[in-house]
């Protein structure tokens, strides 16, 4: 995969940078953890202060546009952004899901 910015745009009041960048990637489109931690990598900041916000794959093709911000703080981060993108980010537990409980005995 390659990672280029387009823009970038600071945004004081909000304490965080704007990304626009485009990636160019193999096969299917990334998930949201895999280009966090491209984009990690490409500014050199902390993954966990990285919010991707949109990401806009082109029909037919194996690019897309990425919208990301790059909070300065934790605490501004949980304040302005929305709770639902906030767990798209939480890391997947390691192994399966827990399902829910079932009854253990069967009906008869």
């Amino acid at each position: 995969m390659t990672l280029d910015i387009k823009k970038q745009r600071e945004t004081p009041l909000l304490s965080r940078n704007r990304v626009t960048c485009m990636v160019e990637y193999q096969g299917a489109t990334p998930s949201r953890l895999e280009f966090r931690k491209m984009v990690a990598a490409q500014l050199k900041a902390p993954e966990d202060l990285i919010i991707i916000k949109h990401i806009y794959s082109r029909f037919g093709q194996t690019q897309a546009k990425v919208i990301v911000h790059v909070y300065k703080d934790k605490k501004d981060m949980e304040k302005i952004e929305e709770p639902y993108l906030l767990k798209k980010h939480q890391k997947k537990a390691s192994g399966k899901e827990e399902k829910p409980a079932e009854a253990e005995a069967p009906a008869e």
